[in-house]
């Protein structure tokens, strides 16, 4: 029911009018039935009601009429609840920490908003389908009562026992439908590692055959065995729907005739149930979409629980970025990595490190020495658990914190592209497409209409492209991660001799993590770091 109050909520002024298109259709069904019981009661050589037959014309039109309104209100309440879901998760997402994402998951958040909005939108016409039809099976019973007491205590009965035995046969099914999801998306997870592994597995048999074979052929049939369960709970509540129908038409048909003395009341009757067969077919086969909705609700309303403890950053709109700073300091420092239990996995610090600005610092170390989360220190992407992060004279904290932040200018080593330059509708198409020549880009991608012609480049021409980016943003202190790697030895050089030079002579700070140490001179500093903590620092000489 959850989905129902969600929706019922979200019409606001307009819900009597849901209310009503939905109980006029039924009302119209309903009535549909009794004019076709009354034209039946009708002696064979009786000339044509007219009325009876404008009155069926009429309700028909109505059942039409009022089924697409209710049906197109309901797709634009559904779709308006869940644009402003939408909305809601990227506003959570904007104001959430960089550990908080990380611990969600990205996929999580990618998976929730692509396939469950699409199970809620689904569901919305067969879900308010069914209430007309449940509207039409409610008057269908009073009908019923109208003309026999006795055959309303029996339908009565016989449905009373149908609600019953379907709750009682649907008990299990949010759990096995939870087990199929979740057994779904153990496959889609192991598919991945096929998909984006490709040239590992490739180049190895071994791995390929154990992901195919063993792992995936097995999360395939575990997936397919747990929908199955899940399909024939939500089956075995149809049987009980089509058990239930056919004790009443029989009861109808068999008993009824024997109790009412009068055979027209009978047949009255059994029509009535036939009608109601529908109905109550109609509402068997909603339930399980609505069980799909209610759960699909409750995994957003989880995600959404897990991001508002992500979001502890206010979000903050910085139009006037600063364009310089003199001085920054890590005081103490700590940051810990944690587990899906909490439990520490790696410690950076602590950390004391002062950057001046128009410096150059190379990071140096081994894999997992912690350069990659020092940046994410530095520019507060992490936010410390302990020491503090000193910027002018003035501890960064909530109030400073986005001012801070566009400080920098960072290419990560896990940087992402965008296919434009939001939030820079002003840069100059001819500036970027000048440096995408000056970084040896221009044959493979292109800047028109505001965005990059492609993205479809190699790792180090990602890179380059992440260069560009930076170099347009153009911020007081770059950060760059690794971004000589995977790069030809000549535009190595470039990056070394030509980039880093130049932006220093612009009076900007480099934060460099480099492994190149016939390079190391061009720094004022290279601090080593190992197990996350400053090993060695050494000066320009």
């Amino acid at each position: 029911m959850k989905f129902i109050r969600l929706l019922y909520s979200e019409a606001g002024p307009y819900r009597w009018r849901l209310f009503g298109s939905v109980t006029i259709a039924g009302a119209a069904m309903a009535l549909m039935m009794t004019i076709v019981n009354s034209v039946a009661d009708l002696e064979p050589d009786m000339a044509l009601d007219w009325s009876q037959f404008f009155l069926f014309a009429l309700c028909a039109l109505t059942v039409i009429v009022m089924q697409v309104y209710s049906l197109n209100l309901t797709a634009a309440l559904s779709e308006r609840m869940l644009e402003r879901v939408r909305v809601r998760i990227a506003d959570l997402v904007r104001r959430s920490e960089l550990d908080g994402i990380e611990q969600i998951g990205q996929m999580r958040v990618y998976d929730t908003i692509a396939r469950e909005t699409t199970v809620i939108s689904e569901s919305s016409g067969v879900i308010i389908h069914s209430m007309t039809s449940m509207v039409a099976l409610i008057l269908a019973s009073a009908y019923i009562a109208a003309i026999s007491m006795t055959a309303f205590i029996v339908v009565g009965v016989l449905l009373a026992a149908w609600a019953y035995f379907y709750y009682f046969s649907q008990r299990k099914s949010r759990g096995q439908l939870i087990e199929a999801m979740s057994a779904e998306g153990h496959y889609y997870n192991l598919l991945s590692h096929l998909l984006y592994g490709f040239k590992e597995v490739k180049l190895h048999s071994a791995r390929g055959e154990d992901l195919e074979k063993v792992h995936l052929a097995n999360a395939s049939i575990d997936a397919e065995e747990k929908k199955v369960a899940a399909a024939r709970r939500f089956n075995s509540g149809l049987v009980v729907s089509y058990g239930t129908f056919y004790v009443l038409l029989g009861s109808a048909v068999f008993i009824l005739p024997q109790h009412l003395g009068d055979v027209r009341t009978a047949m009255k009757v059994v029509y009535v149930v036939i009608f109601m067969f529908a109905s109550v077919e109609a509402v068997s086969r909603a339930m399980p979409m609505l069980s799909k909705a209610t759960l699909a609700l409750d995994n957003i309303d989880n995600l959404e629980t897990s991001l508002a403890g992500a979001a502890h950053d206010r979000k903050e709109l910085v139009m006037d970025p600063p364009t310089s700073f003199e001085q920054i300091s890590l005081e103490r420092v700590v940051y810990t990595h944690r587990g899906p239990d909490n439990a520490p996995v790696f410690t950076l610090g602590p950390c004391d490190l002062t950057l001046k600005a128009g410096e150059t610092v190379f990071l140096v170390g081994g894999n997992g020495s912690g350069k990659s989360t020092l940046v994410r220190v530095l520019t507060h992407l992490y936010k410390v658990e302990a020491g503090a992060i000193v910027w002018d004279g003035q501890l960064v904290k909530e109030n400073n914190v986005a001012r801070y932040r566009n400080l920098f200018s960072a290419a990560y080593a896990d940087f992402h592209l965008f296919d434009r330059l939001y939030g820079m509708d002003d840069v100059d198409p001819e500036r970027v497409r000048g440096l995408l020549a000056d970084v040896g880009l221009a044959h493979k991608t292109g800047y028109n209409d505001g965005k990059f012609t492609t993205l479809d480049l190699s790792t180090g021409q990602r890179k380059r492209l992440a260069l560009v980016v930076a170099l347009i943003e153009d911020r007081p202190i770059f950060v760059l991660d690794e971004l000589s790697a995977d790069q030809d030895p000549g535009f190595r050089r470039r990056y070394y001799e030509e980039f880093l030079p130049a932006l220093k002579a612009q009076g900007k700070t480099l934060i460099v993590v480099s492994h190149d140490e016939r390079y190391f001179h061009l720094a004022d500093r290279v601090i080593t770091m190992e197990d996350g903590r400053f090993a060695q620092e050494t000066l320009a000489t």
